[in-house]
């Protein structure tokens, strides 16, 4: 039984030395975000806008990690400063395609670099060969998750 008290001591000290981590990250990003007034997920969609072009709102959502009811709102916040634009399908109504606008991508493409710039002194002390050990164990951590571990937790 104290193995087992061990180990789950252990575990639970892995989850808040991850959950530390990406408080530092996340703080770090608010930081460069803060002055643009906008947040993690607002530039996610400019990125994400950025690079594959425009897309439905609704398939974009996961894609960036938001539900549906959010990715509207972050969708309206954009628009209203033309960084963004929408329209709907010209054949189904529903569809809703949004895109990046110059001045969206110009900022998106600022942010990216400064973001990058920002990360690479955050990892300079760390060889390519941490970084990618690092990469490979959180790929592992989601790829784990999607699959047994999250299906047997308890539901209360």
């Amino acid at each position: 039984m104290a193995g087992r008290d061990k180990k789950a001591r252990e575990i639970l000290r892995l989850r808040r030395a991850l959950t530390r981590a990406e408080q530092t990250l996340a703080d770090a990003e608010r930081s460069l975000l803060a002055p643009h007034q906008l947040c993690a997920s607002d530039l996610e969609i400019l990125e994400r806008l950025t690079r594959k072009g425009r897309e439905r709102v609704n398939a974009l959502a996961p894609r960036v990690g938001l539900t549906s009811g959010s990715m509207t709102t972050a969708v309206q916040r954009l628009r209203k400063r033309d960084l963004v634009s929408t329209r709907r399908d010209l054949t189904d109504k529903r569809v809703v395609w949004v895109e990046v606008t110059a001045a969206g991508q110009t900022l998106a493409d600022k942010l990216t670099k400064q973001r990058a710039a920002l990360l690479g002194e955050l990892f300079e002390a760390w060889s390519a060969r941490e970084q990618a050990i690092l990469a490979n164990f959180l790929k592992r951590l989601r790829k784990d998750a999607g699959t047994s571990v999250l299906e047997d937790a308890p539901v209360d």
